[in-house]
């Protein structure tokens, strides 16, 4: 019997994984990126959309980039009218940055779009792959979110 070869998971992953993720960034939040905003402005939005009036150093975790440069970031999303600093009144040296009602419609639209993008991105699965799809994900989600 002669030995089976065995699957280089790594090497396959990381050779689709690329190419996955550049289809779904070119397909995913179309009108949201139509109208000028950035990938770091969507993450920013996500991000404050789920925890809420958030500081700059939260952000800049969040992105890994430096607090001067989501500063510029933030700056720009001010003048288009999606966010507002927020000044704590017991401390004004806490600023906290917070969504604006122009911000709450496009995150509404994004979502919109993500989930009408994944239904396209699946449809080629059948109910039961992606059911177990779904429960491998969660186990890879909740092993790099520390909640073995």
């Amino acid at each position: 019997m002669c030995p089976k070869k065995r699957i280089d998971f790594g090497g396959e992953i990381s050779k689709m994984h690329p190419v996955i993720m550049r289809e779904i960034a070119k397909r995913n939040m179309m009108g949201v990126l139509k109208s000028g905003v950035t990938f770091p402005q969507i993450a920013i939005l996500d991000f404050l959309n789920e925890r809420g009036p958030s500081k700059m150093g939260d952000l800049a975790n969040m992105l890994n980039m430096t607090m001067s440069a989501v500063t510029g970031i933030v700056d720009k999303m001010i003048k288009l009218k999606l966010v507002k600093r927020d000044r704590s009144s017991k401390d004004r040296r806490i600023v906290r940055i917070v969504l604006l009602k122009k911000a709450c419609g496009m995150v509404k639209l994004m979502d919109k779009e993500r989930r009408e993008l994944v239904n396209d991105l699946f449809s080629v699965f059948t109910s039961s792959e992606k059911r177990e799809y779904l429960k491998l994900v969660k186990k890879m989600y909740n092993n790099l979110a520390g909640e073995n």
